[in-house]
C-alpha cells in the first residue's frame, strides 16, 4: 500500500515530466520505486538518485494503480 504522499506524486508523474528529486519527495521517489513503479537514475552532474523514471510494469499499470489508490481512498 503506497502512502498518499507517493500516491500524490506518481498522479504528478503522469501528469509532467523530468520532477526534480530534492529532499521534500526523495522518501516518496524511494517507495514507489520499492514498489517497483520507478526506479532511481544516477547523473554525474546531480548524484545518486537524481532523476526517477517508470519501469515498464510501472509505465503500464501506473493509470490503474491511481485508479485503484482512488478507490480505495
Amino acid at each position: 500500500m503506497l502512502s498518499a504522499e507517493a500516491m500524490a506524486l506518481l498522479g504528478r508523474h503522469v501528469e509532467q515530466d523530468g520532477i526534480r528529486v530534492d529532499d521534500a519527495n526523495r522518501e516518496a521517489h524511494r517507495e514507489l520505486a520499492a514498489a517497483g513503479i520507478m526506479y532511481p537514475v544516477s547523473t554525474f552532474a546531480r548524484g545518486s538518485e537524481a532523476y526517477f523514471r517508470f519501469t515498464p510494469q510501472g509505465w503500464e499499470r501506473q493509470h490503474e494503480i491511481l485508479a485503484c489508490a482512488r478507490v480505495s481512498a
